[in-house]
């Protein structure tokens, strides 16, 4: 019974470890004030990620090539605007976007 319970959970953590590389894309949405929307686009193991302009995907630009990792990202609508943060959940490096398209890297205060 043991063996059997143990093939089970080494199949389903298998099964969910294939699910993360097959499907990596994510997409946020928020609503802004005035009515209109704003998308993201991105990829959890890369970091890359895209927003949306009436329909066009805009990449946010990287200063660097990031390590393959698993990276979140949070979105937000601040009235007319909107904010986006992306964290590697590896190591918590964090990032924000700029007005200009560009990732900012967070720093720490020593």
């Amino acid at each position: 019974m043991k063996k059997l319970h143990l093939f089970f959970c080494i199949f389903l953590a298998s099964s969910c470890a294939f699910a993360d590389t097959k499907y990596p894309f994510g997409l946020k949405m928020v609503s802004l004030q005035n009515g209109e929307t704003r998308h993201v686009k991105f990829n959890v193991h890369t970091g890359e990620a895209w927003w949306s302009k009436d329909t066009v995907w805009n990449q946010i630009i990287d200063d660097q090539k990031l390590p393959t990792s698993t990276y979140k990202f949070y979105m937000v609508s601040t009235g007319l605007n909107w904010r986006l943060i992306r964290i590697d959940t590896a190591t918590g490096a964090t990032w924000k976007k700029n007005l200009e398209g560009h990732w900012v890297k967070f720093t720490t205060r020593k």
